[in-house]
């Protein structure tokens, strides 16, 4: 009989520590299954925090996660810190990265109808560039992107892109003759500076500043706002303001991982890209005279170009491949001032 009442206390002993081990149980996979209390957003890109990226990608943070009251969190990562450009469009493409706020050169290895923004003198100035691509052109390339499960959240600004050497001053293409130029990993941009007279060699933005230090490259083209916050004047004596490409930046993440936050998230995050182009914006329309200014006092020597010697140079490339994009270059052309 004791034994009997002594199995019957075990038996029921075991029932309730398996009852409150499948309660543990249950409240650990409704944690990890459920709706965390915390989305984040990790995003990448190559330039530095005080850049008119960091403009950017600063605001935006600060915006989401004041307006989500900390739900959504972003993290972002400068300096390269997790790849290249093209290696984080491609971790943004199979979700291994959230998103990336880039230059649009290398998109146009997965998207062809971003090669019309590789254009040379595409644009007039910062006003056609910037309402253009707020406008139908920026729809049409933003829909192509999404066919290929990309999205972007804003067109911002990289820049008119100019050219930096060790050599001597620009002012004709001729005097590119010889020069090693690095470029984006964009062949159009290479066709172009073979017909200045350059030898354009293609290379991942983190190897530059080294390259140009030891000689391995003699020159480079960014915009100002790169020259200066790279501080490119320590290895390159010359800048010559030839404005040949308009480099437009933009904030793509993934369309599996916009669709993971709720509708109101969703439109949080994209009032906060909004806000940010703004801010970036406003860095460049504030800071590129000045920093023009600092480069000066720091020794480099800057000056302007012959540009229709340039835009002479550059047509034959323009009228080679404007024909398979002529109706998003015409587009472009007409909304010029």
């Amino acid at each position: 009989m004791k034994k009997l009442i002594l199995l019957g206390f075990i038996s029921i002993l075991a029932l309730l520590v398996a009852a409150c081990g499948n309660s543990d149980s249950d409240a650990g996979v409704e944690g990890s299954s459920g709706e965390s209390s915390s989305d984040k957003l990790t995003i990448g890109t190559t330039q530095t925090e005080d850049s008119h990226y960091g403009a950017f990608l600063k605001t935006f943070k600060e915006k989401v996660e004041a307006d989500s009251n900390g739900e959504v969190t972003v993290q972002v990562h400068y300096n390269s810190e997790i790849g290249n450009e093209r290696d984080m469009l491609e971790s943004v493409q199979v979700g291994s990265l959230d998103g990336t706020f880039i230059s649009t050169g290398v998109i146009s290895n997965f998207v062809k109808e971003f090669y019309i923004l590789d254009f040379p003198f595409l644009f007039d100035n910062v006003e056609h560039a910037r309402t253009t691509l707020s406008g139908e052109v920026g729809d049409v390339l933003n829909e192509k992107l999404e066919e290929n499960g990309i999205v972007n959240l804003a067109f911002a600004e990289n820049g008119f892109r100019h050219i930096t050497n060790s050599t001597r001053p620009i002012q004709t293409p001729e005097d590119l003759e010889g020069v090693k130029i690095r470029t984006m990993e964009v062949p159009l941009h290479q066709e172009v500076f073979s017909a200045f007279g350059a030898s354009p060699t293609p290379m991942a933005w983190g190897e530059v500043f080294t390259s140009l230090q030891q000689g391995v490259i003699d020159a480079q083209e960014n915009p100002i706002a790169i020259i200066h916050s790279s501080k490119l004047e320590e290895v390159q004596q010359y800048a010559s303001l030839s404005g040949h490409v308009y480099s437009p930046a933009v904030l793509l993440v993934g369309k599996s991982t916009i669709e993971k936050f709720s509708d109101d998230h969703q439109e949080i995050i994209r009032e906060a890209a909004e806000e940010a182009k703004q801010a970036n914006f406003k860095f460049i329309d504030e800071n590129e005279a000045t920093q023009i200014e600092e480069l000066k006092s720091k020794g480099m020597e800057i000056n302007e170009v012959d540009v229709a010697a340039f835009q002479a140079a550059a047509q034959p490339i323009i009228d080679k491949h404007k024909g398979e994009y002529e109706e998003l270059y015409n587009k472009i052309k007409e909304g010029a001032n």
